[in-house]
């Protein structure tokens, strides 16, 4: 007999079924994919992760029923380590590959990626190239003028990255916390 199961459902605007532990982790992995990308990771490699996480967050039963009556290898595309993967983040919420990451890259890359413009291809660059991790620095790189010298940032994109950091001080755009 399977434990008691506390995951949440609700009805979408489609009728069909949504488990908020699965939309989590669908979050979680594709944040996770970003952040790998981010760091430097091969992004062929974690093509995997964006798929898994749309399958996974719209997926009819709860991760939390396939993970106790041991059917997560079930889902399409779970092998031997995204099984260990998603086992680790239904019974702990987060993942031992998320935790070796975030010593090598700092999580504050990730505020960047919620920027209109800013993808992870172009967070890893403007991180890895230029030092930029966090909003500070990305302000100071606004401020400073230079960022429109950057391949890809020109003079609308600066604007818009203006634009969101000004409303973030108003308090008119938050950053979601989309963690792994």
């Amino acid at each position: 007999m399977v434990g008691r199961i506390n995951d949440q459902s609700r009805i979408d605007e489609k009728g069909r079924t949504r488990w908020q532990l699965n939309e989590r982790i669908g979050d979680q992995l594709a944040t996770l994919g970003d952040y790998l990308v981010i760091g430097g990771y091969e992004e062929s490699h974690t093509t995997v992760y964006k798929r898994l996480s749309y399958t996974i967050s719209r997926w009819p039963e709860s991760l939390e029923t396939l993970r106790h009556e041991g059917r997560l290898k079930q889902l399409p595309g779970v092998g031997p380590t995204i099984h260990g993967m998603l086992t680790e983040l239904v019974d702990t919420g987060t993942c031992s590959k998320w935790e070796e990451w975030k010593t090598r890259v700092p999580e504050s890359v990730l505020e960047l990626r919620n920027i209109p413009g800013l993808g992870a291809k172009m967070v890893r660059g403007l991180y890895l190239e230029f030092g930029i991790n966090s909003l500070l620095k990305l302000r100071a790189a606004v401020d400073e003028g230079w960022l429109t010298q950057i391949p890809g940032l020109g003079p609308k994109t600066v604007t818009s990255i203006r634009r969101h950091l000004e409303a973030r001080d108003r308090g008119e755009v938050g950053a979601p916390d989309r963690r792994a």
